[in-house]
């Protein structure tokens, strides 16, 4: 790893070999790790080169007794239990009742 300074008084973007692009704001200092990145921006007078960008296998590991992401998706319903069938006891039928076998 290398750290960069654009030395320029504008934006400066340049291409990764793997189709990412880097931003280099003005004075700003970006750490690369592309070999032809590197090359490309040492014949640039735009930028300053580092090459101590510090110990690659300190830091930067999996962090420990730290709180889970909320996760932002919908909420899932809750899913629908299935009705139980009851048995009642036959009920009467609503309306006008009819006249057989009633005498007059």
């Amino acid at each position: 790893m290398v750290k960069i300074t654009n030395l320029t008084k504008r934006e400066l973007r340049r291409r990764l070999p793997t189709g990412q692009y880097v931003t280099f704001r003005p004075g700003a200092t970006v750490e690369v790790k592309s070999k032809r990145l590197l090359a490309e921006l040492t014949a640039s007078r735009a930028f300053a080169i580092k090459d101590e960008a510090g110990n690659p296998e300190i830091g930067g590991g999996l962090k420990t007794h730290s709180r889970p992401s909320k996760s932002r998706g919908k909420a899932a319903k809750p899913k629908a239990k299935p009705k139980k069938e009851v048995k009642s006891k036959a009920k009467p039928k609503k309306g006008l009742k009819s006249k057989k076998g009633k005498a007059d």
